[in-house]
């Protein structure tokens, strides 16, 4: 055999040895392989975490699209290697840590962006037809999520889920269950609880209206919600029942006022046997009128003599004017005058508007006595003498 020969036979044996010896010994191209050419009794777990940090190496042998490469493997559909891969989807480089089962930490994951749960453990299907979370995940886990004893069938989330107004991808995440319009598929339509909601269009985070109507209900709503300070803060009398508690999911209805709303008195609360609120700022501590009953028009129902709440009439001379001289609160008081700014700072304890802003036009105030001219008939301000200063 010539020379020629035989240096041709070394180099192939040596360019196969080689070959071989790339997936059999530690160096930067392949993982380690055991004396019989094999991967560790532990790659079934551990490679995982390899493939995540160099997947590169798998298709050193798998080849580049691990379909079998030298080692005719397929990793996408190989008998003997379980049913990690055994759906027909090959090794991914998943966006979480394994083992992923604390609750804590893949409920928070989902709740940013349930698509990317869906590509990995959902069944395919179009907008509302998802998800059914049951693809193997391991063989304490034939039927995925849905048996882990968390995710009922066909049940993605929590029921109730109060929370889920804070969820991610909204428009993409909820129409998997809800509808592509969100009027309803393997879950049920938004609009059965979000009633304003109109064709496509989603939730208002912390918008009361995209559930209830403005007012949302009878009885006094109209006239708290024509207030500029409570139109949009149902929380200032709902605290603990909006949005993202389990009461409101519920569908129950509490009434818990914000201690912003506590009148100097005391802490704010709500008889349900009385249907009626007391030490609230806005109604100067008083006891206010029954749930429903007429708009409160006289002064002396929300403000009172002394100093006992905020909003208490004591300064200069109106202990002599209101008590002693019998004069309505408007024979001085313009209450076209109020609005807005009278209301317009409910939780405050001092008063937005300055009350002299407030004085009738024929008092002739200049700071600090009044010269009442053209008083109208039968107003009390007629018995009153002019030029004593407040």
């Amino acid at each position: 055999m010539s020379s020629i020969r035989v240096w041709a036979r070394l180099f192939c044996v040596t360019a196969v040895c080689s070959t071989f010896l790339g997936c059999g010994k530690t160096n930067e191209q392949a993982p380690v392989l055991g004396s019989t050419a094999k991967h560790p009794a532990t790659w079934t777990a551990d490679h995982r975490a390899a493939y995540r940090l160099t997947p590169y190496q798998c298709s050193e042998c798998h080849g580049a699209d691990l379909k079998g490469g030298i080692t005719k493997i397929d990793c996408f559909n190989q008998a003997g290697l379980g049913t990690c891969h055994a759906k027909g989807h090959g090794p991914r480089n998943i966006t979480h840590v394994l083992p992923y089962t604390t609750p804590a930490l893949h409920g928070v994951a989902a709740k940013k962006d349930l698509t990317i749960c869906k590509d990995c453990h959902g069944t395919a299907g179009g907008a509302g037809s998802n998800p059914r979370f049951n693809l193997t995940i391991s063989s304490a886990l034939p039927t995925g999520c849905e048996s882990s004893g968390c995710h009922a069938t066909k049940m993605a989330h929590p029921k109730p889920w109060g929370s889920h107004g804070a969820s991610g991808n909204q428009a993409n995440a909820c129409a998997l269950c809800h509808g592509a319009n969100f009027e309803g598929g393997s879950g049920p339509s938004c609009k059965s609880c979000h009633t304003a909601l109109v064709g496509t269009q989603l939730p208002t985070a912390g918008s009361c209206v995209s559930c209830h109507g403005n007012p949302p209900g009878t009885g006094s709503h109209a006239a708290h919600v024509a207030l500029p300070e409570l139109s949009s803060n149902c929380t200032a009398c709902h605290v603990g029942g909006g949005s993202g508690s389990a009461i409101h999911s519920a569908g129950s209805v509490i009434v818990g006022i914000s201690t912003a709303f506590s009148a100097k008195s005391g802490a704010a609360a709500y008889s349900s046997s009385g249907k009626n609120c007391a030490n609230v700022i806005c109604h100067g501590g008083q006891a206010t009128p029954v749930w429903g009953a007429a708009h409160i028009t006289d002064c002396l129902k929300c403000h009172a003599s002394g100093t006992a709440q905020y909003n208490s009439f004591f300064s200069g001379q109106h202990t002599k004017h209101v008590t002693d001289q019998h004069l309505a609160c408007t024979d001085c008081h313009d209450t076209a005058k109020l609005a807005p700014g009278h209301f317009s700072n409910l939780s405050s304890a001092a008063l937005t508007q300055p009350p002299a802003a407030t004085l009738r036009s024929y008092l002739n105030y200049t700071k600090p006595t009044c010269s009442p001219t053209s008083v109208p008939a039968g107003n009390q301000v007629t018995v009153c003498h002019g030029g004593k200063t407040w």
